[in-house]
């Protein structure tokens, strides 16, 4: 190698070193301290090169935190390793002119946004006569610690053995004809429209907590100005899950009669019935972060080793064999991070980061994250230029924001980092604004 070779090669590396210190550890720790979107909260923050193994800045890494949403990741990391390539969608057995069927917790079947025809064509087929065996579940309709009130919210279906239409109605509404058509059409006649005397800015839906009945008023005007303003809404809210439920709705999908049966069946006739694969799954529980797939996702995995679903079990089993002896135990309570019980460290979030990028490599994990500026949660944040750099999971709970993942560095590195930014009283756009800030430092610096 010549001599002048060497030079800029040892000038290159000086240069990238003095370039990074300008983002020193101590200047980033400034930022988590004096940014508008840190001040006056508890912040967690962690900064790690797989390559190398070494952490490059952290703050309050060791100490527990509320996750929110970035319990995803473990139910994901959970069902790569428990699911296997493709969703049980449903299992049954024949016996003569019976065919018997049970959940598996498959949450696709008949659901309006994500829709899986797989049992339903299957059950179309059959020409025996069909029996529903109401599989035992563990599982309360909402997990430990859940907001008791969120039953109205979206975000809220009820965990079930055999969920249906995910568990919800989706009412499609015209604002400007002031009429709503509702799926399944089978919920139509529990619509009622309720006179509101306040001025209503949006179209309002609820259903009271033991009730199926949903009340509804339209806006009293209409706002064209707002830019993003469309003329018919889809809104989801959840219903009442029971036994007696699925099967009226399941005859009026179907139009035949299913009779509900007791008693156990036998696990080694069953017959299992699969559908699309559980990465198809897995983006779509990632992306908008939908709480009812991961749910499912840790109820699905326990059906595999018991007739009986429960996600308490597969969360122990879960972490004994693949969260064993590391640092900080893991306090996780459901599979979707509505829980405010669930309590992890981000050297914790980092180290699940760095095994999902070694186990599954950078595409095919990439290709299932949100994607800066692109989609998912981040869609409309930290958008790169030219190309997208940030590749991570959010967790939002009211006062607690949560951001987990991988920086594409302008240098080439993959950087693994989590912020984890709890008990602020400010708006979450302002977290976001400050995260972004941090990021765009880091991309710049390493």
């Amino acid at each position: 190698m010549s001599k002048r070779i060497l030079f800029l090669l040892i000038f290159a590396s000086l240069c990238s070193q003095l370039h990074a210190q300008r983002y020193s550890k101590k200047k980033i720790l400034k930022d988590l301290k004096e940014l508008d979107g840190f001040k006056q909260a508890f912040v967690g923050f962690v900064l790690t090169d797989p390559e190398t193994g070494k952490t490059i800045a952290c703050q309050s890494d060791n100490k527990y935190m509320t996750p929110a949403s970035n319990t995803k990741l473990f139910t994901f990391y959970t069902g790569l390793h428990f699911l296997g390539t493709h969703v049980p969608a449903m299992q049954y057995t024949i016996k003569g002119d019976s065919l018997i069927f049970w959940g598996t917790g498959n949450p696709l079947f008949l659901h309006t946004e994500h829709q899986d025809s797989t049992v339903l064509s299957f059950l179309r087929s059959r020409e025996e006569n069909l029996y529903y065996w109401e599989r035992p579940i563990e599982d309360e309709r909402f997990g430990p610690g859940w907001g008791w009130d969120d039953y109205n919210g979206y975000y809220s279906a009820e965990k079930s053995a055999f969920p249906i239409y995910g568990n919800s109605v989706t009412a499609l509404v015209n604002k400007e004809q002031k009429t709503l058509e509702v799926i399944p059409k089978y919920f139509q006649k529990d619509f009622i429209a309720k006179v509101d005397t306040l001025t209503r800015l949006s179209t309002f839906i609820e259903r009271k907590e033991r009730e199926n009945t949903f009340h509804y008023a339209f806006p009293d005007s209409l706002d064209f100005e707002i830019e993003d303003y469309q003329p018919v809404d889809t809104l989801m809210r959840p219903f009442m899950y029971s036994t007696d439920l699925f099967i009226k709705l399941l005859n009026d999908t179907l139009n035949r009669e299913i009779t509900v049966i007791e008693g156990p069946q036998e696990r080694m006739l069953a017959q299992t019935l699969y559908s699309i694969s559980t990465d198809s799954l897995y983006k779509k529980m990632l992306l908008p972060s939908d709480n009812l797939f991961a749910e499912q996702i840790l109820l699905m995995a326990s059906g595999l080793m018991s007739d009986t679903l429960s996600s308490k079990s597969m969360i122990i089993t879960a972490k004994e064999r693949l969260f064993k002896d590391w640092a900080d135990e893991l306090v996780w309570v459901d599979g979707s991070g509505l829980s405010r019980y669930n309590m992890f460290t981000p050297r914790t979030m980092n180290k699940l980061l760095t095994l999902l990028r070694k186990e599954l490599g950078e595409e095919r994990l990439f290709s299932l994250l949100p994607v800066g500026g692109e989609s998912g949660t981040i869609e409309d944040w930290y958008e790169g230029n030219p190309a997208p750099y940030v590749y991570a999971k959010t967790g939002t709970l009211s006062n607690n924001h949560t951001l987990s993942g991988y920086i594409k560095t302008n240098k080439g590195k993959t950087l693994i980092f989590t912020l984890m930014v709890n008990h602020y009283e400010h708006s979450t756009s302002k977290v976001r604004e400050s995260m972004g800030a941090v990021l765009e430092k880091i991309k710049n610096a390493y």
